[in-house]
């Protein structure tokens, strides 16, 4: 008598490798996949998200034409492996230079990319959510890092002010010689969600000073290591979002 297919290990073997590699190639493809996954393991959850991406290069250093969007995503990637080293699941709304599309949306490519990372956001419901982005304005001796949240956020703006305080200790004092106050802007990724959220620019791509160190390694890490330390510090303020 002929063996039922599924009694034999060698095709349950194949098939269980075979579900393996069609699991992890859907969530490769697909951010909503990985942070549904991640979302699940029960630890805090921290999104990270880099600002800009694909033909959405945002703004562009004045000297050596670096893109915002290049620098958002080395520096989220550092802040990631800070917060994952500290005990946090981590989110990234993008890991490679892209822009998302968003099913109802398909006449506007900036609105669908920040819809698709407004739902990303929602489903996986974070402690905090970390927007990262570099300025630029029309005066070259402006500098420094500044925090953004939306005033009717009460956790963000907390964690704004945290954060904040934490880049004017670190950066801002040293390197400019004056202190930034965190301030309310009306953003789409700060109000897409009832979650803590905050914009951090890291710095004035404008300024020749802030270029030059934004793009510096050593720079680029001591910086991520401060935003790791300004989000630690909000959620261990919080008994719920606390990594024990």
């Amino acid at each position: 008598m002929q063996k039922n297919i599924f009694e034999n290990t060698t095709f349950i073997k194949v098939a269980a490798v075979v579900i393996s590699a069609v699991v992890v190639a859907l969530a490769l493809s697909s951010p909503f996949i990985i942070a549904t996954v991640v979302a699940n393991d029960g630890r805090p959850v921290v999104v990270v998200d880099a600002g800009h991406g694909g033909e959405d290069g945002g703004v562009t250093g004045a000297r050596t034409g670096v893109k915002e969007s290049h620098l958002n995503l080395q520096m989220a990637k550092l802040l990631a492996e800070y917060l994952k080293g500290g005990g946090y699941r981590v989110v990234m709304t993008r890991q490679n230079d892209t822009m998302h599309t968003f099913p109802s949306v398909r006449d506007n490519k900036k609105r669908a990319d920040m819809f698709r990372r407004g739902e990303i956001i929602n489903s996986v419901k974070p402690s905090a959510v970390i927007s990262v982005h570099m300025n630029f304005y029309s005066a070259s001796s402006r500098r420094g890092a500044q925090v953004f949240f939306d005033r009717r956020d009460d956790g963000g703006r907390q964690l704004a002010v945290i954060m904040q305080d934490a880049l004017n200790r670190d950066f801002n004092m040293a390197g400019g010689g004056r202190k930034y106050s965190a301030l309310s802007a009306e953003k789409y990724i700060l109000f897409c969600s009832p979650y803590p959220s905050i914009i951090v620019e890291c710095g004035f791509l404008s300024n020749p000073f802030d270029e030059a160190n934004l793009i510096d390694p050593d720079y680029q890490a001591r910086l991520a290591q401060t935003l790791y330390a300004g989000v630690n510090d909000f959620l261990k303020g919080n008994d719920n979002s606390a990594v024990e």
